[in-house]
């Protein structure tokens, strides 16, 4: 517990360092991930909700691609100013360090890539980066499992737009950090709640349950 109470701790301190540095679109999806692969040819489906500057709501599949690499694909309809659009993303991640591995490692540690794409009518975003997700798994006296975890991603921002007639279009470097902590409530069932500061701030919750 008191590596529990540490671990959240210096997520939520590096969350609020960072957060005057952090700008830009944000993802409309947040992590709802640890670290920790889930074997090959093993699939979720999770559904979820991002309660941040632009709401969304949102599905996912995750299939283990080999013992330690995953791969989702991402659904969503996000609403910013009153405008819901539908976007939709990718991501991985390949788990190099394992707390339960041959080799004891202190955590669950993960790199990958993502990629999200939304239209929102006058202005378009794709975002394109990598991530390194870390996490740490508490076996609870019920049974259950209490994960904490937490995601730092660094993307480029491509937006393409018109204002006043006048077509834009940049690409920005940014970065953002996702916090949390995920609950295995059976072997079957996860559940997620975690804060997001990226440019779209904010909480996201979800559950997955598994269908492979």
């Amino acid at each position: 517990m008191k590596k529990l109470i540490v671990i959240t701790v210096a997520l939520v301190t590096l969350a609020t360092t960072n957060s005057l540095a952090i700008s830009g679109f944000g993802s409309s999806f947040g992590n709802l991930a640890t670290a920790k692969a889930m074997g090959q040819g093993k699939g979720t489906f999770g559904v979820g909700v991002g309660i941040a500057d632009a709401k969304s709501v949102i599905g996912w599949f995750n299939y283990g691609l080999s013992e330690y690499v995953d791969g989702r694909m991402k659904l969503g309809l996000v609403d910013a100013d009153d405008d819901a659009e539908i976007t939709f993303g990718a991501d991985f991640k390949y788990q190099f360090w394992s707390v339960n591995g041959a080799v004891a490692n202190p955590l669950d540690m993960a790199v990958g890539g993502f990629l999200e794409y939304v239209d929102y009518g006058p202005v378009s975003a794709l975002q394109v980066g990598g991530q390194l997700i870390g996490s740490y798994p508490f076996r609870l006296q019920n049974g259950t499992t209490l994960s904490p975890y937490g995601r730092f991603n660094i993307r480029l921002e491509d937006w393409n737009g018109e204002h006043k007639g006048v077509k834009t279009s940049d690409s920005e470097l940014e970065f953002g950090l996702n916090g949390g902590v995920a609950w295995q409530v059976s072997p079957t069932v996860n559940v997620y709640g975690e804060f997001q500061i990226d440019g779209n701030d904010g909480i996201f919750l979800g559950i997955d349950f598994s269908v492979l």
